[in-house]
C-alpha cells in the first residue's frame, strides 16, 4: 500500500468508528424512549437492560456503518481539499479515483460486512430481543408494599399496611383480604403488627402477623341452606406466605417468533418464500376440486324419487367424468346433469324445476363463498411473500448503501473544501434522513402491496445513486456545482446578518 492510500485511510478510519458508535449510541436511546415505559418499574437486573441493549445495538449496526461512511467520507476528502492536499495530489497527475482507491477497497469490506451481519447475526439477535421483550412485557411489577395504599400485585390477595417503619421490614396494622375463593371479601386477616422477609432461595415472601385475627364467612351446608357460619380466630402470631414466582421473569420459547421475516436468514427466506408460493399452489387446486364438485355437468348422479315423482336426494359418485357425452337417453336418466336442452325440459314440471334452481342458486353462493374466502387467505399470504421479498432486498441495499454513501460523501468534501463541521456535513446528514424516511416509506408500501417489492425497497438508491454518480463527476472534473456555491453565501450572509442584528440590540 502506497503512502498516498495509507495517508487517505488513516485520516478515513477515525471519523468512521466515531460517527459509527454515535449512530449506535442514538439509536440505541430512541429504544430506550421506546420501551422505556415497558422497562421501568418491574425490578428488572441490570444484565437484563444491558442484554436487550446489546441485541438492539447489533441490529442497528448496517444502519450504523452507512452513517459512519457517509460523514466520515465528506470529513476526509473535506479535510484533504481545505488543506490543499486533495490540489497537491491532482496536480501531480493523481486522479479523484485514484485518491480514493483505498475507501473504495475499505467501504467493500464494510458492504461484505454489513451484509453477512445482516444475514447471519441480527436475525438471531432480533429473534433473543423479541422473546425477551415479550417476557418482560408479560413480567409483573416490581412488588412495592407502600404504606397507606391497597396493594394487588399477588393474584387473589389484597394487602394493607397503614404504617411502615423506616427498615421497610417492620409493619403496623395490617390487613390481609383472601379473594382465592372468587366470592368477595369473605376472608380477612387483621393484625396490630408484621414482620416482613424472604425464605432463603427468595422464593416466598413471608409476612409473619402478631396479634391479630382472622375472620372468614363460609358457604351454607346443605341440610342448613339458610345458615351461613361465621368463623373468628385470634392468634398472636400468624405466617403467610406468597409465590414470587409470579414477579420472576419466564423465558419464552424462542420457536414462537422464528416465522417473523426479520428474524430470518437469506437462505430462510428464500425457502419460505418457496413455501409460500406451493402452499399458494395447493389451496388453489383444492379450491378447483371443490367447485367441480358442484358442477353437475361434469358428474355422473342419478335421481332418487319418491312415489309422486318428487326428487328427495341425489346419489353422487365419487369419479367425475368430464369428457362424458350426454345423449338423449343420458338426459331422461340424468335431468339434473348441466345440459341446455334436458334442463330447459324440466320447466313443465315446476316442482322439479324449482328445486333444480334453488340447488343450482346454493351451489354457485357456496362456490362463491369459497372463493372469496380464498381471496383473503391469498392476500394474506401475498402480504407475507412481499415481506419476506422485502427482507431479502433490504439486506443487499442496505450493503450497497454504504459504497453509495461514499460517493455522495467524498465529492461533496471535495467540492466545498471543508472537512469540520458545517455544510458538506449538512448537506450528507440530510441525504442520510432522506434515505431513513424513504426505506421506511418503501418498506411500508410493500407490505401494503401498493408498489413491487423490488420498487419499494430500492427507491431510496433508485433516488441518491444518480445523484452520488454526478457529485463524483463534477468533483472529478474539478467544476465547483453553483447550488453549493448559492448555499455557503446564503448560510454566511444569514449568520452576518444574524451577528450584526445581535450586536445591535445588545448596544440598545
Amino acid at each position: 500500500m502506497k503512502k498516498i492510500d495509507l495517508l487517505v485511510l488513516r485520516t478515513f478510519i477515525g471519523p468512521f468508528i466515531t460517527w459509527f458508535l454515535v449512530a449506535v449510541f442514538v439509536f440505541n436511546m430512541q429504544f430506550l424512549w421506546r420501551y422505556i415505559d415497558e422497562i421501568v418499574g418491574k425490578g428488572l437486573e441490570l444484565s437484563i437492560i444491558l442484554e436487550l441493549l446489546f441485541y438492539q445495538a447489533l441490529a442497528m449496526v448496517p444502519i450504523a456503518m452507512i452513517f459512519g461512511t457517509a460523514l466520515a467520507s465528506v470529513m476526509t476528502l473535506g479535510q484533504l481539499a481545505e488543506h490543499y492536499e486533495l490540489t497537491t495530489m491532482k496536480s501531480s497527475g493523481v486522479s479523484l479515483f485514484r485518491v480514493m482507491r483505498s475507501l473504495i477497497f475499505f467501504c467493500v469490506l464494510v458492504a461484505i460486512g454489513s451484509f453477512a451481519i445482516s444475514n447471519y447475526a441480527i436475525p438471531v439477535a432480533s429473534l433473543k430481543f423479541k422473546s425477551r421483550l415479550f417476557d418482560i412485557r408479560k413480567k409483573k411489577p416490581a412488588l412495592t408494599l407502600q404504606a397507606g395504599a391497597f396493594n394487588n400485585d399477588f393474584k387473589d390477595y389484597n394487602i394493607y399496611i397503614h404504617k411502615k417503619d423506616s427498615n421497610n421490614r417492620t409493619l403496623h396494622g395490617v390487613r390481609v383480604y383472601d379473594h382465592s375463593r372468587q366470592m368477595g371479601n369473605i376472608s380477612q386477616t387483621n393484625a396490630e403488627k408484621g414482620e416482613l422477609y424472604f425464605s432463603e432461595d427468595k422464593r416466598y415472601l413471608i409476612i409473619k402477623l402478631i396479634n391479630g385475627e382472622r375472620q372468614e364467612e363460609r358457604a351454607p351446608q346443605p341440610n342448613h341452606p339458610y345458615a351461613f357460619p361465621y368463623w373468628r380466630i385470634s392468634f398472636k402470631q400468624y405466617v403467610s406466605m406468597f409465590d414470587m414466582a409470579q414477579f420472576e421473569t419466564k423465558r419464552t420459547d424462542e420457536d414462537a417468533f422464528s416465522n417473523h421475516a426479520t428474524l430470518l436468514s437469506m437462505g430462510q427466506l428464500l425457502n419460505a418464500i418457496d413455501s409460500l408460493q406451493q402452499r399458494n399452489k395447493t389451496k388453489l387446486l383444492e379450491l378447483r376440486r371443490n367447485s367441480q364438485a358442484f358442477f353437475q355437468a361434469t358428474r355422473s348422479a342419478p335421481i332418487q324419487q319418491d312415489s309422486n315423482g318428487r326428487i328427495t336426494t341425489v346419489a353422487y359418485d365419487s369419479h367425475m367424468d368430464t369428457t362424458r357425452s350426454f345423449s338423449p337417453a343420458n338426459t331422461q336418466k340424468y335431468p339434473l346433469l348441466a345440459v341446455k336442452d334436458s334442463f330447459f325440459r324440466l320447466e313443465g314440471d315446476s316442482s322439479r324445476f324449482y328445486h333444480a334452481l334453488q340447488r343450482a342458486i346454493g351451489f354457485s353462493r357456496h362456490i362463491s363463498t369459497q372463493a372469496q374466502n380464498m381471496v383473503k387467505q391469498l392476500e394474506n399470504q401475498e402480504s407475507h411473500h412481499a415481506e419476506y421479498e422485502h427482507e431479502i432486498h433490504k439486506k443487499i441495499m442496505f450493503a450497497f448503501a454504504c459504497l453509495v454513501f461514499l460517493f455522495i460523501g467524498a465529492p461533496v468534501g471535495a467540492i466545498i473544501r471543508k472537512g469540520g463541521f458545517g455544510l458538506p456535513v449538512l448537506i450528507v446528514f440530510i441525504a442520510f434522513m432522506a434515505f431513513f424516511v424513504l426505506d421506511l416509506a418503501g418498506g411500508r408500501l410493500v407490505k401494503q402491496l401498493f408498489v413491487p417489492c423490488w420498487l419499494g425497497s430500492w427507491v431510496p438508491m433508485l433516488l441518491l445513486a444518480p445523484i452520488g454518480l454526478l457529485l463524483t463527476y463534477q468533483a472529478a472534473q474539478d467544476t465547483q456545482i453553483t447550488f453549493f456555491n448559492r448555499a455557503r453565501k446564503w448560510v454566511a450572509n444569514s449568520l452576518s446578518a444574524f451577528s450584526s442584528r445581535f450586536k445591535r440590540a445588545k448596544k440598545e
